[in-house]
């Protein structure tokens, strides 16, 4: 049997990889595919956004139908024709209403499609792929998704960097903020974030907008005015719409007035923030990636990259793994280094020496003062003998480098320097310029972050042991490492009861502990000792955190 299933994968990746009758992504399909989520979707997302989805959706559908395509599995004739009428007729029913009939009518002119294009080049497609999935869950085929979109992509010439340009090209606010802004409308906190224009103005810092992220009471609003009104779900091309329904709404005085009001001026923020209208669609451009120029490129140092990833993984709280850490270096470096050449090619500003160099004394000096803690000198040791690198390095090469990206970030703010009207820049498409220009790319920093397989697993014991302590039911449960230690199955947080939490965070307060990391983590046991608590709850919580200990200190 595992003979007759690796004979098949390989016949079938035979296939997939055939440039026989290939089936590549029609322009118009993109166009139309950009222009519907745009307009239609319910998540009210960037132009950026959607470009990145666009393609990431067309990338999915097409693989699967050119994978099959290449085995001489289609739809047949008739079952495509069956579809189109089916299609059509749908299409025509659409069209007696008159918001989607105007919809339409203003989406062929823009994209200069017919009636019949639009079936035969996007929803047409969009069946196959639905009724060809099917059809493999039916039978039993085999289809790995992931390898097969990669075979898929490279026949298209897109490549991995390219995705991740669009993926990340999203405009952002230097500081979101929504603590200090007060806001005319009811929102959870949580899910939004707002910010300030230059005009003062209100403006969302989220990246999108859906009634999923508004009150329970403001969504019934919006579903009963919608009801009313023959309304489809909440989208841009509709929007306005709902915005009158909301209106007189708000004019009737009825009990639901007060929150309509409190809609309408959400909505008034949403179309400040978030562009309504598409303009023109993007043509996609495979193997173009916007760059800096390489010869006035300042490129950075491996040793600020090791650092980073080295800092990340001893001491960040979340204790990420080594792949994760490597990850976050290679994201940072890229964000602080596109910065300085965007600001410094782009509008020929940078920090000027004197404020470089005031910078480096006060890193210095805060430096030297923290290396009077032992245990942060010892780290600092350790890491110098690691690297083989004098102090001067780590603050050259490091601290400093840091520092100038927040100063940066300061001084964009402060004089709206590389800013749009909502104080926001395009990060992803900074960071994008600076890899190409370094040679800096991702594909092959993600195929080595993939090959890092670094993660101890630990599996439960059976039963679980008897200690001194119990811990939340959510809590991981606890295994024997590689070393013979009790260790728990899961370290990327550290679960305590209600009676611990209080314990430990009297121990961080009285003694002014940093978050813990595998870095602070012995700290945290010794200043323990010395704490003034009950002993029982000590006991505990220091058993938990020599079981922690032994889950993320290799």
């Amino acid at each position: 049997m595992q003979k007759q299933n690796k004979e098949y994968d390989e016949q079938v990746n035979a296939f997939a990889d055939s440039q026989n009758n290939f089936r590549r992504i029609s322009d118009t399909y993109l166009k139309i595919s950009q222009y519907e989520l745009f307009y239609r979707d319910e998540n009210i997302r960037s132009k950026e956004a959607v470009k990145s989805s666009a393609l990431n959706e067309a990338i999915s559908k097409y693989a699967l139908i050119d994978f099959l395509q290449q085995q001489n599995i289609t739809l047949s004739a008739e079952k495509r024709q069956f579809q189109r009428e089916t299609l059509d007729k749908q299409l025509t029913y659409d069209l007696q209403d008159p918001i989607l009939k105007s919809y339409f009518e203003k989406m062929f002119q823009d994209l200069q499609i017919s009636k019949q294009e639009y079936i035969e080049e996007y929803l047409l497609v969009n069946n196959e792929y639905a009724s060809l999935s099917v059809d493999m869950e039916l039978d039993q085929l085999s289809y790995p998704t992931e390898d097969q979109e990669k075979i898929y992509k490279e026949k298209m010439g897109i490549t991995f960097d390219y995705q991740e340009y669009l993926a990340e090209s999203e405009f952002i606010h230097i500081e979101p903020s929504s603590k200090d802004i007060d806001l005319p409308f009811t929102v959870e906190r949580n899910l939004f974030k707002f910010a300030k224009n230059q005009d003062g103005e209100i403006i969302l810092a989220s990246k999108e907008f859906n009634t999923m992220m508004i009150t329970d009471e403001q969504s019934h609003i919006i579903h009963e005015v919608g009801e009313r009104n023959n309304l489809k779900e909440l989208a841009r091309y509709n929007f306005k719409h709902y915005e009158n329904a909301l209106q007189q709404e708000a004019a009737s005085g009825n009990e639901n007035a007060p929150v309509a009001d409190e809609l309408l001026e959400l909505f008034k923020v949403v179309e400040r923030s978030i562009d309504m209208d598409l303009g023109e669609v993007v043509n996609y451009q495979f193997s173009k990636i916007p760059s800096y120029n390489v010869s006035k490129l300042r490129k950075h140092q491996d040793i600020t990259l090791q650092l980073v990833e080295h800092e990340y993984y001893y001491r960040a709280e979340d204790i990420p793994n080594k792949s994760y850490a490597y990850r976050i270096a290679n994201e940072e470096v890229g964000a602080m280094y596109g910065l300085f050449n965007y600001l410094k090619q782009d509008f020929e500003s940078e920090i000027d020496e004197a404020a470089r160099s005031n910078a480096r004394i006060k890193l210095e000096k805060t430096l030297i003062e923290q290396m009077e803690n032992p245990y942060f000198k010892k780290y600092m040791d350790d890491l110098l003998k690691t690297f083989d690198i004098p102090l001067s390095t780590y603050i050259d090469d490091y601290l400093l480098v840091m520092e100038e990206y927040k100063l940066l970030l300061q001084l964009m703010r402060e004089q709206n320097l590389g800013l749009d009207h909502n104080g926001r820049y395009n990060k992803g498409w900074i960071e994008a310029r600076y890899r190409m220009a370094a040679d800096f790319t991702w594909e092959d920093k993600f195929e080595k972050m993939w090959s890092m397989d670094d993660e101890e697993i630990v599996e439960p014991l059976e039963p679980q042991p008897d200690l001194s302590f119990s811990l939340p039911e959510y809590a991981p449960q606890i295994g024997i490492n590689k070393k013979g230690q009790y260790a728990f199955t899961n370290s990327s947080k550290l679960y305590l009861s209600d009676e611990q939490q209080i314990v430990f965070d009297l121990l961080v307060k009285t003694f002014d502990l940093p978050v813990l990391s595998r870095y602070s983590i012995t700290q945290y046991i010794d200043k323990l000792d010395q704490l003034k608590a009950d002993e029982t709850k000590k006991k505990q919580l220091h058993d938990i955190l020599d079981i922690y200990k032994n889950t993320i200190i290799e």
